[in-house]
Parts: structure tokens; sequence; C-alpha cells
């Protein structure tokens, strides 16, 4: 949909162009991480963060990441021994079993009950296998010292919000940029339709061009497709009703950067290329579009579609 982007951001796609341009081995820098299928390079930071960023999910997989179930789990959650699911503290010795081990029920909550009287715990406290326990009410975090509980900053969390996340004491608020409405969920943002005599529009790169198509599926009359090739990423400013995409050639270094305006979301006009020091073999970091276009960053969406 060709809405108002809130800041065009460059993501770090350049390394998958790599996988487009090139069938070899990926030497990958030593801040990446090199996926097992040799040819994607992703940052060492998107490691282990409970994401899979390389294709064939190597970067969470069960050997690269050993402790990665317990630490999925939010602050006064339970980890079930031997699975992903995580339930809340509250839910731990009242009568129902909730984890496929029955490590949240058992004789533990009966015997262990009385010495939670003795931990001292700020909100509260709950037998567990390892004994009582203390833990904190909603959006609240446990401290080092095991009893006291600070404010958690939800907003430290990635997907708590869509768009802007304030935090608060014991709780979060999200909002919206201009040009976005909040939904009723208080955490998605939709855009709004403006002009609401232009009804949204879905641009849709695959192997052969860039079409434009409405929500219905009907191509739009006015636009013919522009003719492109591989395209792997793609963006749209609509503040300068421009278009950019990554147009893949027959090796890296034929690999091209290219924009066409759309005025009026009327047709392709003026496609050019833009002028970037792209180098998909170097042991370096990927170099940044900031600037491209004069219009800041440009954040490029994955393969298939924009907008």
């Amino acid at each position: 949909m060709l809405t108002p982007p809130p800041q065009l951001l460059l993501l770090p796609l350049l390394s998958a162009l790599a996988a487009a341009a090139v069938d070899v081995p990926k030497t990958c820098s030593p801040k990446q991480f090199a996926c097992k299928d040799q040819i994607t390079c992703i940052s060492k930071g998107w490691r282990c963060d409970g994401e899979r960023d390389c294709p064939d999910g190597s970067d969470e997989a069960p050997e690269i990441c050993p402790q990665s179930k317990a630490q999925r789990c939010q602050p006064n959650e339970h980890h079930c021994l031997g699975t992903e699911l995580c339930v809340p503290m509250s839910r731990l010795c009242n009568g129902v079993q909730d984890c496929m081990d029955g490590s949240d029920e058992g004789a533990h909550c009966r015997e262990l009950i009385g010495n939670c009287s003795l931990l001292g715990c700020q909100h509260h406290c709950v037998p567990t296998l390892n004994g009582p326990t203390c833990y904190c009410n909603n959006s609240f975090q446990l401290q080092a010292d095991g009893k006291t509980c600070k404010d958690f900053d939800e907003c430290s969390v990635y997907g708590t919000c869509s768009q802007l996340c304030t935090n608060t004491d014991g709780s979060f608020t999200c909002g919206c940029v201009e040009g976005y409405l909040l939904q009723p969920d208080n955490r998605s943002c939709k855009a709004k339709n403006e002009p609401v005599d232009r009804p949204p529009v879905l641009l849709i790169a695959n192997s052969q061009n860039i079409l434009a198509t409405y929500l219905s599926g009907a191509q739009v009359s006015t636009i013919t497709p522009t003719s492109t090739r591989q395209t792997t990423a793609m963006d749209f400013s609509y503040a300068n009703e421009t278009v950019c995409w990554v147009h893949v050639g027959d090796s890296a270094a034929q690999t091209q950067l290219k924009c066409a305006r759309m005025p009026g979301l009327k047709g392709f006009a003026d496609e050019h290329t833009i002028n970037i020091s792209l180098s998909l073999h170097r042991e370096s970091p990927a170099p940044s579009l900031e600037g491209a276009e004069g219009q800041g960053k440009w954040g490029l969406a994955g393969t298939g579609a924009g907008g």
C-alpha cells in the first residue's frame, strides 16, 4: 500500500544480494554470522535473538543457541523444561498443569509454600522445583537481589508497538506517526487513506517487471509495468513519489540501485541509476545508501512486494 512512511531507513540487505548475484560460497566479515547455506551473511547481533534471519534458520539452531529457549521467556514467566512454552508465574501451583513436564505443579507446591514467608519478596512468591521464587506484578521485573521489583521497559521488547512506544511506570502506551491511526488493539497502526479519492495501490515486483494493482488485484490501467530483472528489494517514497529497487545483474558488480518517479501514480518516469559503491565480495561492512535521492535513508522491502 502506498502510504506516507514515517522515515525511510536503509536495512542491511546488501549481503542478501550476493545470493542473487553469485552462486559461490560467501565470505562473511568478522562482525557477521555465516548461515549454513554458505551464501547469506547476517549481523552477529541477530544470532539467537528468537527470530529466523538466515533462510535456513541456522542462526537459531539449537547447537548455536543452546540457552535460547529459556532466554525467550519474558519477566515473570516460567520456562517449561524441554519446550519453548513460557507460562506466567502467577499460574504456577494453581492446581492446573500448564507444562507438559508438570514442573508448574507438584508436591513442592505444598511442601515449600511456607518458605515463601521467609523470602521477603516485594510483590509475590511461588514455590518452584528449585525452591521458593519471587516474581513481580505485570510490567515489573525482578532485580538482581531476587526480591525487589522495578518497572520493566516493555518498549525494549521488539514488536510491543508497531511504531511509537512510550514506557511508563508499570505500563506503556503505543502511538503512531503522522499519517497513521492507532487501531483498537492500542498497539498497531493503520495508514490513513489520503487523499480519499485516491485508492490504495500495491507495487509488486517479480522477475520481469514492477507493476501496480489495486487491493482487489485489478491492475492500475494508468500505470504501465516497468521492465526489471530479478528485483530483490524495493521501496517507495510517498513524499517524493519515487520508487527505488535493486536491479540484479549477471555479476555482483552489475547489480544496481535504480529509481523512477511516479508523479500522481500515473506511470513510471525518469528511470535512472543511483551510483553506489557496492562490492559483495569484500570482507567489509555493507556501504550505506544514506542520502540517496536526497531523501535521507531508504528502507528496501524484501523480494516480491513493496509499498
